[in-house]
């Protein structure tokens, strides 16, 4: 049975690079693991039931977490991403090796680790395009400001050109008297920007909170450039208003 270029030889117990001739002499738990990955080959292998099925051998997440990273620094850089390291899930060996695109660091973040880093670029680009000068190609409006129960809402739109400016800046305003008219905000800043179609709307929310800050965001897509559905009964809906 291979692995990439690797040869896993279960008589020998041992792993041997086709190419350079290496080998690689297997543990106990290097072997085993290998060969419940190599039996769910495709599929995800829980941590879990990688230290159930090595028993009568008591191996911990950590034993298991290692081995694999031995396993992976023999089958080389070009090989090593056959097998995958699902965060909180298991380990995934591939029928091959995926592509590697140099290495690059945002292959250990979490799908959530990774919509929170999207989410504070884009915080970032907005904080620093309302504080600083920007380029003619972006334009920001200034907020749309809402003073509720001695609370201060801010509606932030933005623009991707003078044109969108023009065309969507009224419709962003009704957006904001809707907002107002609620009871309560429940956050302190709302980002808005639209598609240059007017097709989609981009919301960014963010709340100060005791603790640190609260973010959300989400699209509405398919509005086919009709906004008459943001009403009082869809703001509550959409968490805007409590």
């Amino acid at each position: 049975m291979f692995i990439g270029p690797v040869r896993f030889d279960i008589e020998l117990k041992q792993l041997v690079n086709t190419e350079t001739a290496q080998t690689h002499p297997l543990s106990n738990i290097e072997f085993l693991v290998i060969r419940d990955l190599m039996s769910s080959r495709g599929q995800v292998v829980s941590t879990e039931s990688l230290c159930f099925n090595l028993l009568p051998l008591v191996v911990t997440v950590q034993d298991i977490a290692l081995t694999i990273t031995h396993i992976k620094a023999f089958l080389g850089s070009d090989t090593a991403s056959i097998i995958e390291v699902v965060t909180n899930q298991g380990y995934l060996l591939h029928t091959k090796a995926k592509v590697q695109m140099q290495n690059s660091p945002y292959e250990a973040l979490s799908i959530k680790q990774f919509s929170m880093l999207l989410l504070l670029g884009v915080m970032l680009v907005v904080f620093l395009a309302t504080h600083f000068e920007t380029t003619p190609c972006i334009r920001f409006s200034l907020p749309e400001k809402l003073l509720l129960d001695d609370k201060k809402s801010v509606l932030v739109p933005i623009y991707s050109s003078n044109e969108a400016l023009f065309t969507y800046e009224a419709r962003f305003k009704n957006i904001a008297m809707k907002i107002e008219r609620c009871n309560k905000v429940s956050w302190h800043q709302i980002y808005v920007a639209s598609s240059p179609t007017g097709n989609m709307l981009n919301f960014v929310m963010q709340d100060n909170v005791d603790k640190g800050e609260a973010f959300r965001n989400f699209k509405v897509l398919n509005i086919e450039g009709n906004w008459d559905f943001i009403n009082d009964s869809w703001l509550k809906k959409a968490g805007f208003c409590e």
